[in-house]
């Protein structure tokens, strides 16, 4: 049966998570400062906020999302407690990413659409059907090939694909309030109260405080 894919998360939540993973390339969150909208008439390059606009396309097929929501599920498989990566949106995010017109994203979007073109290819060649029509066991035989990665395949099997899609799905997932469940973290949750302070902490205040003749 062929899997289906409906958007989970919106533009705005797609385009958060692609600032959070590229917190590091400072480039980009400098970029995304203004991405929001064009450069208003006769008012420098402040953007417009109370009118925000995303100025480039999504960039994968209807088809390609599905594809990438199986392959996401498989790569990070859901758990008791834990949501299937297609479930919290991931795809959407993969999507965003590759979309970005920025040195990295676009450097990924070329790894990501050659990797899914390959699977499709070798899903006709091996068993006549398409990725999203052949059983598990099959998809996983390609992963495997794929995560080998000892030099022997054909020419035009994308090396680096399924690292990155690897990369970006994890790293995706465990930026998400239930990947941070999963892995039992726990910060950025206000405290009800403040606790009181432990007979070591007072004893070094007091000692502080002293040293100042206070």
């Amino acid at each position: 049966m062929t899997a289906t894919y409906d958007a989970k998360v919106s533009r705005r939540t797609t385009l958060q998570w692609v600032a959070s993973a590229a917190v590091m390339p400072g480039y980009l969150l400098r970029s995304m400062a203004g991405a929001f909208a064009p450069v208003a008439k006769g008012y420098g390059l402040d953007p417009n906020l109370m009118a925000p606009e995303v100025p480039w396309p999504k960039t994968m097929t209807s088809h390609q999302l599905k594809v990438t929501a199986v392959l996401s599920d498989l790569i990070l498989p859901a758990a008791e407690g834990a949501p299937s990566p297609s479930a919290l949106g991931i795809p959407d995010f993969v999507d965003e990413w590759i979309s970005a017109p920025y040195p990295e994203q676009i450097a990924d979007c070329a790894v990501v659409l050659e990797g899914l073109t390959w699977l499709e290819n070798e899903c006709a060649r091996r068993w006549q059907r398409p990725f999203l029509d052949v059983e598990d066991r099959y998809r996983h035989e390609l992963l495997d090939q794929l995560a080998q990665d000892n030099g022997q395949g054909s020419p035009g099997e994308p090396r680096s694909f399924l690292r990155r899609m690897r990369f970006l799905v994890v790293g995706a997932y465990y930026g998400t309030p239930e990947g941070f469940k999963d892995i039992g973290y726990v910060g950025n949750v206000p405290l009800a109260a403040y606790p009181p302070a432990t007979e070591q902490e007072l004893t070094i205040i007091e000692t502080e405080l002293h040293k100042l003749g206070l």
